[in-house]
């Protein structure tokens, strides 16, 4: 039986420099997913209690879980894997609670797992070809995502992609002062260009 639970959707996109490709993360994608989730530095940006490592259960947990309810991918920079990132329906009932009971709210989460592709817009550029894919295949109503204060390279992406600031709140992570949440509405998305 899969641990994770994949689809068949692959998605393209360029940093003008690099070609961006997601694709559905799977089964077969797990060493990576291991190394990656090895590196507590790695781990620092993405992961909100100060974890060193998550052993291969813990990644069972997270990626099995996740992927029920998200469309989880593998993100490859000219055919090199370098990280995962996923566009899930929205888990937190105090999340939901703020946005009308029909609204498609959904959040987007990432991992940079190799370090030599830190700092080198590729983020920025994967994130708006999830965004892309959010509203203008699934139709979602509203993409909410989360960063940590000290996290100001994930802010910057999120900006880049038209989010704007939604609220500040005390974080419980022992790493952080703050947590910060970031909006996209679907009308905002649709009127970037306007």
């Amino acid at each position: 039986m899969s641990i994770i639970k994949t689809h068949n959707i692959t998605l393209h996109g360029s940093t003008g420099e690099h070609d961006i490709t997601l694709r559905p993360l799977c089964d077969e994608h797990l060493p990576l997913l291991y190394k990656w989730n090895a590196d507590p530095e790695v781990l620092y940006w993405c992961e909100g209690e100060d974890v060193q490592e998550n052993d291969a259960d813990t990644v069972h947990i997270i990626y099995g879980n996740v992927s029920q309810a998200a469309f989880c991918f593998l993100v490859e920079v000219d055919g090199y894997p370098i990280g995962g990132c996923w566009l899930q329906k929205m888990n937190m009932k105090s999340i939901l609670e703020r946005y009308p009971s029909n609204a498609d709210v959904r959040r987007i989460d990432m991992m940079i797992g190799e370090k030599d592709y830190w700092n080198r817009g590729i983020g920025a550029t994967f994130i708006g070809m999830l965004v892309e894919f959010a509203f203008s295949v699934e139709n979602v109503d509203v993409l909410h995502v989360f960063s940590f204060d000290y996290n100001v390279r994930s802010q910057r992406v999120f900006e880049k992609n038209g989010f704007r600031l939604f609220m500040r709140e005390r974080s419980e992570s022992p790493k952080a002062k703050e947590d910060v949440h970031f909006q996209l509405l679907r009308e905002d998305y649709e009127n970037k260009g306007s």
